[in-house]
């Protein structure tokens, strides 16, 4: 979604009461804001869901007070600190770190991952995090697998900051739960089906459930837990041939699921493939999502890591003070994000 936010009020307007401080940017008929509720949330590359009505339900909300308003303007400041510099562009392909990615809003990136695959294969989407890239970094096969997908998405803050490093604007935070209920959506439209490869078992199953309950018309004709030894992945690889073209979500994590899918499933004709890391696990309700305040504060990482912070400690704590610094080398020893 490309949000246009109207012309802020100035600090004047608020001393003449012609605005306030945190008031409307979408709807010209209210009074202008310094900033709007919403406005961290555009900022941050994650302009998802109606935010009309949640502008317009937290501004004429009687509950709210000084300590709502100013936990909005902390917000925005952050947002506004973190967004592209001025003279940041918006390359459609910056090389970020180790690979390129594809720059592009939310709803381009469902078109192009439906997009109609190279004949007699499929067509690869890979969604990547800081942790990814900083393993493409160092694994020259990882950086080959990623530099040969149709697509690939980048999911994080942290990419959004070594953007900014790199002067690059990014549009939007491909990140794989915002994107699956658009990809759900779209898959029902087309009765195109959808198919869940990874994961523990009956964590799948559960996430085909919950789906295909808040989807209707999508199709999820069976799921596979994700520890599969050759010859499982040869029937799992028969099974999927038998349902034609699908759209394949493989939650391995990296780099065993980007490896598994080239091994396995390129040449699986007419499908998509998306591999989706642990997104299973959020939609079958075994990892809380982390509240909008903390995703519009670019704290998504910290939440995570609260929830398991044996698994994910040296992923983040260690990972993302790497990736920020070989963005910096990238910048430092002059090899542009925009590479020919």
């Amino acid at each position: 979604m490309q949000i246009d936010l109207l012309p802020r009020a100035t600090l004047r307007d608020v001393l003449h009461r012609a605005g306030t401080l945190v008031g409307s940017r979408l709807d010209p008929d209210r009074p202008r804001g310094v900033v709007s509720p919403i406005e961290a949330r555009v900022g941050m590359g994650i302009p998802y869901g109606r935010l009309d009505e949640e502008e317009r339900a937290y501004l004429d909300d009687p509950g709210r007070g000084a300590k709502n308003d100013a936990a909005v303007l902390a917000r925005a400041l952050v947002a506004r600190l973190l967004a592209p510099s001025g003279g940041a562009r918006p390359f459609e392909r910056p090389h970020i770190v180790s690979a390129r990615v594809d720059n592009l809003t939310i709803e381009r990136a469902v078109r192009e991952v439906f997009a109609e695959p190279r004949p007699a294969s499929a067509r690869i989407v890979h969604i990547v995090h800081p942790h990814a890239l900083n393993l493409a970094a160092f694994d020259r096969g990882l950086a080959a697998l990623l530099a040969h997908a149709d697509l690939v998405l980048p999911d994080g803050i942290g990419v959004r900051i070594a953007a900014r490093l790199l002067g690059v604007a990014m549009r939007h935070n491909l990140n794989g739960t915002d994107l699956l209920p658009l990809l759900c959506r779209e898959a029902a439209l087309r009765r195109t089906p959808m198919i869940l490869i990874g994961a523990r078992d009956g964590v799948a199953e559960r996430c085909a459930e919950n789906l295909c309950r808040t989807h209707a018309g999508l199709r999820i004709p069976f799921v596979h837990q994700g520890y599969l030894d050759d010859s499982e992945s040869a029937r799992v690889c028969e099974r999927l041939r038998s349902h034609g073209p699908s759209l394949v979500l493989v939650g391995m994590g990296t780099p065993v699921q980007e490896r598994w899918v080239w091994r396995w499933l390129r040449d699986l004709e007419g499908s998509r493939v998306l591999t989706v890391g642990g997104l299973f696990d959020f939609f079958a309700g075994n990892v809380p999502r982390a509240p909008v305040a903390w995703r519009e504060l670019g704290l998504e990482w910290l939440w995570r890591l609260q929830q398991e912070p044996r698994r994910l400690a040296r992923r983040y704590l260690i990972g993302n003070p790497l990736f920020l610094a070989l963005a910096l080398a990238q910048r430092i020893f002059g090899i542009p994000a925009e590479l020919d």
